[in-house]
């Protein structure tokens, strides 16, 4: 039993494609620590676990992913195929959608804190406590998506060559 524990967390190990999704994603979270702090001299240790920013580890993750694979299975290969569309949508959603879901997160925030300053009683549908506010980045600016990928090719790169 505890020697197919072992087998089963080397071949974790071993797995180039995951272990390059993984570090991207951490050096991706990691870095957004000291951009952050260049960009509004604070440091903030919460951007570890926030999402949006720069740069995407999403796109880092997916796109490390992806070209590990072009090195493992090869570009001709189906898996790979699989991991493009993967991380094309996964791009398209934290750059689109979800950073789109944080605009309008913004707006609503504002809306409620106007009403509220009004004096104007609304009567809410959901749960939601008084003071409570949306989260308002939820997703990236194209170029923190762009820099996440590149980010995540070359981890990708590395790990596919020389894991």
């Amino acid at each position: 039993m505890q020697t197919d524990l072992v087998q089963f967390l080397l071949g974790l190990w071993k797995n180039a494609p995951l272990m390059a999704a993984v570090t991207a994603i951490c050096v991706g979270q990691l870095a957004k620590i000291p951009l952050h702090y260049l960009l509004y001299r604070e440091w903030d240790l919460h951007k570890v676990i926030d999402a949006g920013g720069m740069p995407s580890s999403h796109a880092a993750g997916a796109a490390a992913l992806t070209v590990a694979l072009a090195y493992v299975v090869g570009p001709e290969s189906p898996v790979f195929a699989t991991a493009v569309v993967f991380a094309v949508i996964v791009m398209y959603d934290a750059g689109g959608i979800r950073r789109h879901a944080g605009e309008h997160a913004v707006l609503l925030n504002r809306l409620a804190m106007e009403l509220a300053e009004s004096g104007i009683a609304v009567q809410a549908a959901s749960t939601v406590r008084e003071g409570e506010r949306l989260k308002e980045i939820l997703g990236h600016e194209p170029r923190e998506v762009v820099v996440g990928a590149i980010l995540g090719a070359v981890v990708g790169a590395v790990f596919g060559k020389w894991w």
